[in-house]
């Protein structure tokens, strides 16, 4: 089952988030977006393009910067670039957006969550990806990973415990940002 086959997000403790198995984890919100199918390409390429600026910075300097809060902190500190600020802001965002036609929930995820940061065209673009979601049927068959015999309340136990760990990571990214007055409001 997929919730089984990817990295749970990590046990945050003292509002510290070690970097490497949040990004681990991260990588599994990518393997998501996979089974939702090619249309969901530039969604998963978004997401991804984040790991990857946020591992760039992890790997130049690991013992630098062993925990997500170490990127902010440096790059708040530190005047100028800050893509590592703006990567986890754009992850975080993607992170948040959690019946038969589950379009609705991903259409109010955008509007809530991305819609203010995007420009007309990234908008429109959303709106076709957003038709092609998957019914909750099928997104159930997705999830089972070919294993026939899990009830839903087996995997919706399994996504719980993912999404709890994903959303304690996110809270305390959320605070990291509000502790720095790290307010965005750019569109792309």
């Amino acid at each position: 089952m997929f919730f089984t086959e990817v990295k749970k997000f990590p046990c945050v403790e003292n509002e510290i988030i070690e970097f490497l198995p949040f990004i681990e984890a991260c990588k599994g919100i990518v393997k998501f977006v996979e089974l939702l199918g090619s249309i969901f390409t530039p969604v998963r390429l978004d997401i991804q393009g984040n790991i990857d600026k946020l591992s760039k910075i992890h790997f130049s300097d690991e013992a630098g910067f062993p925990t997500v809060n170490s990127i902010v902190e440096f790059e708040v500190k530190r005047a100028g670039d800050q893509t590592g600020i703006d990567a986890l802001l754009w992850l975080k965002s993607k992170q948040e957006q959690h019946d038969e036609d589950i379009s609705p929930f991903f259409h109010k995820a955008y509007e809530e969550k991305l819609k203010p940061y995007h420009g007309w065209i990234v908008q429109k673009l959303f709106g076709w990806i957003v038709i092609a979601a998957p019914s909750r049927k099928s997104l159930l068959h997705l999830l089972a990973s070919g294993e026939d015999n899990l009830t839903e309340d087996v995997i919706f136990g399994e996504m719980e415990i993912f999404l709890q760990g994903l959303g304690a990571n996110i809270d305390v990214i959320n605070k990291i940002y509000v502790a720095h007055n790290l307010v965005f409001n750019q569109k792309v």
